[in-house]
């Protein structure tokens, strides 16, 4: 046994008790629904707090703009671009080693303290001078914020089953549009202090946003579990039946749950990792481009004052979220993800031709409407497809902390594809998006394609062979390499 593995096998606490349930008890759905709704009451409205203040902390630069952040400091060409993309180098460099270390160091405190070390980076990025100390406070905000999004995408399946954990990612990655509903209606508010105390609007924006996120890092690892045998709000009954609910899925073993080195392996070597990853890419030039710069587009498009362009954006995001919650519960129900995800890509690039069409601000402003609905359901549920095809822990860490590393790489060019010397008509920007859309999208039917092969030969018997000679447990262990297992698209 490697080092790592034991290292893992000693991060296992009251887990000795519940090792072997009796695979052929099962649970009923209201039960299951029981024990669904206690979880939830406990860990989603916690995480959906965390996205909140972790998503509007770092696109409170785009609200703070339109407040004079550029004229203040002295910005000048593609400096506030860099300053916005800069972030996105430190943020992709610890993502894949954080989503490795994360079960190890206990999940609460580890999401807690980045809280922390975000809240206090974004407060006083509020006394910064000049370009350097904007620039500094980027990259140290990327630092802080690497661990959250893959770490919590991985907190989630220490909870959740494959076929319940689409909708409270859901829950959770709405909050990137309800964020932007919140950080519009913040910002407009905070509008009225510009001249107070002789700070201009745009320091009042970034320091308001930015001590919730210290309060919430505090209170984090007194509300949160680290696992649910160490679930206090759990009684040793509802522990025993979330394990059976878990480990009856082909692949869900106690071993399967920890950190091995094969597992890593699997998912290096694994081309739909890769797969994964470019569609992550190409979906983030999106959604950071968007979530970004959607004031300066709305802006562009008609004759609103400042606080006016931060209400606008108010429903386009509310919409958004809620287009993503309907469509996450349908794709629990169906167990589908191609069939949402590249429906909604074709959603969002008729946003972009109403934009590039330049028919006026109410086509404009529709459009908006159109790229609100696809950005986050698409974005969202290739998530959630990624991970529930991998059960085993190690091969899941790698794969969705790799797949966030290149999607949010996609953080380092987007602001640049909405250069200000492309305003207002913004072509170049709404083009390429609209490029790394249909990319994405034909990616995504390789994948549908791909596995829907795979589940085939198992249904024809073409892969049994892999059981041969083998006990029940070894088959268990074998995670989605199982002929039992079936993928989803």
């Amino acid at each position: 046994m490697s080092d790592l593995e034991k290292k893992n096998d000693s991060d296992r606490p009251d887990v000795e008790a519940l090792e072997r349930p009796d695979v052929s008890e099962r649970v009923d759905k209201m039960t299951e629904r029981k024990l669904l709704s206690k979880l939830d009451k406990r860990i989603v409205p916690v995480i959906m707090w965390m996205y909140l203040m972790n998503f509007m902390d770092r696109v409170a630069i785009g609200n703070a703009r339109l407040y004079g952040l550029e004229a203040d400091l002295g910005l000048d060409g593609e400096q506030f671009q860099i300053a916005v993309s800069v972030l996105f180098i430190t943020y992709c460099m610890f993502e894949v080693p954080s989503n490795l270390i994360i079960k190890r160091m206990q999940p609460a405190r580890y999401l807690g303290g980045l809280a922390i070390g975000w809240g206090l980076v974004a407060t006083f990025s509020a006394f910064v001078q000049n370009f350097a100390g904007l620039v500094a406070c980027r990259l140290l905000l990327g630092f802080f914020e690497a661990g959250m999004f893959p770490g919590i995408i991985l907190y989630l399946s220490m909870f959740y089953n494959r076929n319940s954990i689409a909708l409270r990612s859901a829950y959770f990655f709405s909050v990137a549009a309800i964020s932007g509903a919140v950080g519009g209606f913040v910002s407009y508010a905070i509008g009225f202090l510009d001249g107070r105390h002789g700070w201009l609007a745009w320091r009042w924006v970034l320091l308001i946003n930015g001590i919730p996120s210290i309060v919430t890092g505090l209170v984090i690892p007194f509300v949160l579990p680290n696992s649910v045998e160490t679930s206090k709000f759990l009684s040793d009954e509802e522990k025993r039946q979330l394990y059976v609910l878990r480990h009856t899925e082909v692949g869900q073993t106690v071993s399967g749950q920890q950190l091995h080195k094969a597992d890593i392996m699997k998912a290096v070597t694994d081309w739909t990792t890769y797969g994964y990853a470019f569609c992550g890419f190409c979906q983030n030039i999106m959604l950071y481009s968007f979530s970004t710069f959607l004031p300066t587009i709305i802006l562009d498009i008609g004759s609103w004052t400042r606080p006016e362009v931060q209400a606008l954006t108010i429903p386009i995001y509310s919409l958004g979220a809620i287009a993503f919650l309907i469509m996450a519960r349908i794709g629990d129900i169906t167990g589908k993800r191609a069939i949402i995800i590249i429906p909604f890509n074709f959603i969002a690039i008729i946003g972009y031709v109403l934009l590039l069409s330049n028919a006026g601000t109410g086509a404009s402003f529709t459009g908006c409407f159109f790229i609100g609905i696809g950005v986050y359901t698409a974005g969202g549920m290739a998530l959630t497809w990624l991970t529930s095809n991998c059960p085993r822990y190690g091969k899941r860490a790698f794969s969705s902390g790799f797949q966030l590393t290149m999607a949010n790489a996609a953080g380092v060019p987007a602001p640049f594809i909405f250069a200000n010397s492309t305003a207002p008509r913004f072509i170049q920007g709404y083009s390429t998006t609209i490029a790394a859309l249909c990319c994405s999208n034909l990616m995504f039917l390789t994948l549908a394609l791909y596995w829907r092969r795979r589940n085939k030969r198992r249904d024809a018997g073409l892969e049994d062979y892999k059981m041969e000679g083998k006990t029940e447990e070894e088959i268990m262990e074998m995670g989605d390499e199982s002929p039992r297992f079936r993928y989803m698209y």
